[in-house]
Parts: C-alpha cells; structure tokens; sequence
C-alpha cells in the first residue's frame, strides 16, 4: 500500500504516487518493503531502469552501473536531465532547432550537451563555490558566437535552508557573489544580496543564474541564457518563486532568464514527433513525469 508523508505538499503526494505506481506497474519493480516506495531495487538501480529505455545504454556509458541517489530514486530530479536532454545528442538538427526556440537565437551547432555543469575552470574562476548546472548546452550562434544555455531542472522540490558556508558567502566571505550580482546587469537598481539569506525559495535560482554571468564574465562563452524547467503543477515554481524573481530583474536578466515548463517542453517536441523514435520518448516523458498517457 502506498505511504504518504507529512512533509509532502499536494504535488509532491501526487508525484510520489505517481513514481510508486510507475515502478510497480510499467518497471515491475516490486518490493513492498522499501522505504520510501519510489526507490528502484539494487540490481535495477544498477541496470538504469530509471532512465528512458531508448537512450538507456548511452546514459549508462556517462554514469556507470551504480545503484546510488542518481539511479534509484524516482521521486528527485537528478535523474532528469539524462531522461530530458541526453537524447537530443543524436538528433543534432533537432537540437539545434529546439534550443533555438527556447532561447531564441539562431544557432548554427550544438557543440555538447554536458549533465552536472559547473565550467570548464576551476571553481575560484566562477563564483568561488560548488555550484553547477543541472544541464549545460554548449553551442555556436549563426553570427559566430559561441553560446551556453545553463538549465537547472526541476520536479518536486522547492526551497531549501541556508547552509553555514552559503551564509557566510552571502554575508561577504564570498565577494564573488556580489560582484557578479552588481556587474551582470541583470538586476533592479538597488538590490541588496543580503536579501537571499532568508528568500530561501530564490537563492538557488540567482545562484544559478550569475554563475552563468560569471562563465560569460571570464570569457568561455560570448552569450548566456540560464533556462529553469519545471512541472506547471510545481505551484512553489511556478506561481510564487519564479514571478517573485523576475521581478527582481533588468530588462537585461529578464532576457537571459528563460522558464519553461514539462508541459511546454514537451509540447515543443511534438513538433518532431513524426519521427517514430521522439514521439516514443516524448510518450514515455508525459507519462513518467505528467500521469498522461
């Protein structure tokens, strides 16, 4: 019998049972005894089985057969990424299609599609800190440039606490913080950092979206755009977080800062889906994430 959890808000209930039903009924994966009920067993953490069975073995090549948090647990989106984005590498054209939709820039290539990004330089060349993109889209514009497209993902989590460092880093241990803040333009004049060390629902997304700043900033790329993508019934997202923090923004961050939800994205591949091989994954998508057959 499905378990519920006190601290699961009405998306969260409805996606772990989502997750417990899908690992029960499609991966015939069944163990009445694990808790919580969304983790795959062992041996099928080990086998992939919760990532998309048609790109299932190049995932695996990049994470290895390992049963840990990445492969077992349905229910958190570090999984995600692979499911969303890894399979776009063998579609180049259609890469170069969908990416240029959501940024809105003409792109000539994509170069790469890197999980887990935090630059191609040591941390101390960015913001000094461990953090990373949840998918990265190295590419080249028509015009020449060469572009990146940071993508955080996610599904059913919303804020988290201020760690100890982080504070410290917000409070001035850390000045890349602010100078990247102050000299991305991205901004309202006016903004204080110290406002993060309590908007706990907005911290990750400017975190995120000035290490883009910081990459262009040290010159890796000519033109950034940081792209969040979640599930339209992620209330936390999508009515409060994210409009609070566009808000927050210059016409110029609100250019390089582009939301996108799972009913979008995948409503965007439908455009492709008269190849037989995208109309399977975007199905296996809306039903492993959305309940939508």
């Amino acid at each position: 019998m499905k378990k519920e959890y006190k601290f699961d808000d009405n998306f969260k209930r409805w996606a772990r049972a989502l997750q417990f039903a899908f690992r029960e009924d499609v991966l015939n994966d069944y163990n009445e005894f694990r808790a919580p009920q969304v983790l795959l067993s062992e041996d099928n953490a080990r086998n992939g089985l919760i990532f998309y069975e048609g790109y299932r073995d190049s995932i695996l090549d990049k994470v290895g057969k390992v049963a840990t948090q990445l492969t077992s647990n349905m229910l958190r989106s570090e999984h995600i990424p692979y499911n969303l984005f890894t399979p776009l590498e063998t579609m180049p054209d259609i890469a170069v299609d969908l990416f240029g939709r959501i940024i809105d820039v003409s792109i000539e290539r994509v170069v790469d599609i890197k999980i887990e990004y935090a630059g191609k330089y040591e941390h101390s060349a960015y913001l000094n800190d461990r953090t990373s993109f949840d998918a990265y889209v190295e590419y080249v514009s028509v015009d020449g440039r060469n572009g990146g497209i940071g993508i955080e993902v996610k599904y059913t989590e919303n804020e988290y606490p201020l760690g100890d460092k982080e504070g410290k880093d917000i409070s001035g241990a850390n000045r890349n913080y602010r100078d990247m803040t102050e000299c991305s333009g991205y901004f309202k004049s006016g903004l204080d950092i110290s406002m993060f060390l309590t908007a706990h629902h907005l911290r990750q997304i400017w975190r995120n979206h000035i290490l883009g700043y910081s990459m262009l900033n040290n010159g890796d790329v000519d033109i950034i755009h940081h792209v969040h993508v979640y599930p339209e019934r992620n209330v936390h997202f999508h009515d409060y977080a994210l409009p609070e923090y566009r808000n927050l923004l210059s016409e110029k961050g609100n250019e390089s800062f582009k939301t996108i939800t799972y009913e979008d994205y995948f409503a965007m591949l439908d455009k492709y889906s008269l190849n037989q091989e995208v109309a399977n994954w975007v199905k296996y998508l809306r039903k492993r994430y959305l309940g939508v057959d």
